[in-house]
């Protein structure tokens, strides 16, 4: 397999069950490098209401990454208060260059520090850590990465703990592409009560197969068999946000609302209103098969040695999860952190609106990952 194709090559699986099948991943080529980039102090800001432009700069980091790309395809994960991207060799620079761009939009337009690190995968096989990955097909034509071996969280530990070695210089010129990203729907309401955003982790030196099936069969059976029914996005309850909250919004996507680029974004944002929000039809696409295929195209459930799901549940399905993920922590199986909401964000990377041409991040509303972060991580914490 050629280095520089080696997620272009790797085989799709189609069912979210084989993030525990050992055939579904194959090992990163050591060339590679694994590329951390997150909100500093992204809990202070998301507990003083700010969690929406927290997960404005996660998703931009993967936007400017995959335009930097020529919207290349490319493994990452996006973790609600930043993302972690895998790069071949020769886009490292590229991609650095508009990291450095969002580093610096987040710093003038949300008062934000956006920490970036780089460490290559030769690095972490080194250090006794691995980076395996797996294609997991959203729909046809849309791939998400899985990920597993341990390799991701060593190169987010190496990256806080050593910034000096790690740490991406600032440059001189500050440029990102940001062309696809968009903020324009309203939280979406739950239809069935709570938003649990779930993250579940195998306790260390756990055998994780047996772990992470126990838990997918637990959440299949809580959701009658089929999790694709907990997805929160829904057309039914999507709500688009007026044209001038999204001019301001993604103003501040721009260095500058003089620019050619900013003009192009303000019409696409004012036709876009007049379709999703006053319903005008439109005349070069559907947009109603296009907002039926936005649950599909969205990443509510992914793995990165940790399982990340935001569900749409009653509260009766939410007790269900937090006391079985309560028990497994009890004996000693998985870490876990859990947060409840009433509204699920989403957060658009959208360069096509055919199918495959568009991808949903999705968190949950309030804090989501984040705040459920800060207990999986106080369980690591007692745990030493």
């Amino acid at each position: 397999m050629d280095d520089d194709r080696f997620y272009d090559d790797l085989p799709l699986f189609a069912d979210f069950r084989a993030v525990t099948d050992d055939r579904a991943f194959r090992p990163l080529p050591k060339a590679w490098k694994v590329v951390v980039a997150d909100v500093e102090g992204s809990t202070r800001f998301v507990e003083a209401g700010r969690y929406k432009d927290v997960n404005t700069v996660g998703a931009a980091t993967i936007a400017a990454a995959q335009n930097a790309m020529g919207r290349r395809d490319f493994p990452f994960v996006f973790g609600g208060d930043g993302a972690t991207l895998v790069v071949p060799p020769g886009a490292l620079e590229p991609v650095l260059r508009a990291l450095d761009g969002v580093r610096a939009l987040a710093r003038e337009r949300h008062g934000m520090s956006l920490r970036l690190g780089v460490v290559g995968a030769d690095e972490l096989y080194a250090q006794g850590a691995a980076v395996e990955i797996g294609k997991y097909e959203l729909f046809a034509g849309k791939v998400i990465a899985s990920f597993r071996g341990g390799g991701l969280s060593k190169a987010d530990e190496l990256v806080k703990r050593d910034p000096a070695r790690y740490a991406v210089p600032e440059r001189d010129a500050h440029h990102c592409d940001l062309s696809g990203l968009s903020c324009r729907w309203k939280p979406i309401r739950s239809r069935r009560g709570v938003i649990v955003s779930i993250l579940v982790g195998a306790r260390p030196g756990r055998p994780a197969k047996p772990v992470f099936d126990k838990v997918l069969d637990r959440l299949d059976a809580v959701f009658g068999g089929d999790l694709r029914s907990a997805n929160p996005v829904h057309p039914a309850t999507m709500t688009y946000r007026s044209v001038w909250d999204n001019l301001a919004a993604e103003r501040r996507l721009h260095a500058s609302a003089f620019t050619p680029a900013f003009a192009a974004r303000a019409l696409e944002i004012v036709v876009a209103g007049l379709v999703f929000g006053w319903k005008v039809p439109a005349l070069v696409f559907d947009a109603e098969a296009y907002a039926e295929s936005m649950a599909a195209h969205s990443d509510f459930r992914k793995f990165d040695d940790t399982l990340r799901m935001v569900v749409d549940c009653s509260a009766r399905q939410a007790a269900d999860i937090r006391d079985f993920l309560a028990g497994l922590h009890a004996a000693g199986e998985v870490v876990y952190g859990l947060h409840e909401s009433d509204e699920a964000l989403m957060t658009c990377f959208v360069y096509d609106v055919k199918d495959g041409g568009h991808v949903h991040f999705i968190d949950g509303g309030n804090g989501g990952y984040t705040l459920a972060a800060k207990q999986l991580k106080a369980q690591l914490k007692a745990e030493k």
